[in-house]
């Protein structure tokens, strides 16, 4: 019988990554969108800060990437974050959904190398 882990970490998703051409340009999309800071981890990559939690990475790809991993971040206003992604470059995909069932709501945008990103929210109003 395999033994199961109690580690909570274990066989979640502990890091993810969004491959950009323009670090810098990507930088500046996603500081405008949701705020977050960086830290130099190394040439060609930044680690994404939401305050001093290093949540996830931005790395240098020489080829277009728009597709991959998809990640959703959760936000408390969903048509303001959308709002952000339009000033800032980005354009909206799928408007908020319902997902049903009371789990809330998704949408996605396209960031400006037209990579996709999610959004959850379980704000109904925003």
């Amino acid at each position: 019988m395999t033994e199961v882990s109690t580690d909570p970490t274990v066989n979640t998703v502990t890091w993810w990554e969004v491959p950009v051409q323009d670090l810098e340009k990507a930088k500046t999309f996603y500081t405008a969108v949701f705020g977050w800071g960086y830290a130099p981890f190394g040439e060609g990559y930044e680690g994404i800060l939401a305050g001093e939690q290093m949540i996830g990475g931005l790395s240098t790809s020489e080829e277009p990437v728009t597709d991959g991993v998809r990640i959703y971040v959760q936000v408390d206003d969903m048509e303001g974050t959308f709002a952000k992604v339009e000033s800032s470059g980005g354009a909206v995909k799928t408007p908020r959904t319902e997902i049903g069932g009371d789990m809330g709501w998704w949408g996605n945008f396209t960031d400006p190398e037209g990579r996709v990103i999610g959004l959850a929210t379980t704000n109904a109003a925003g």
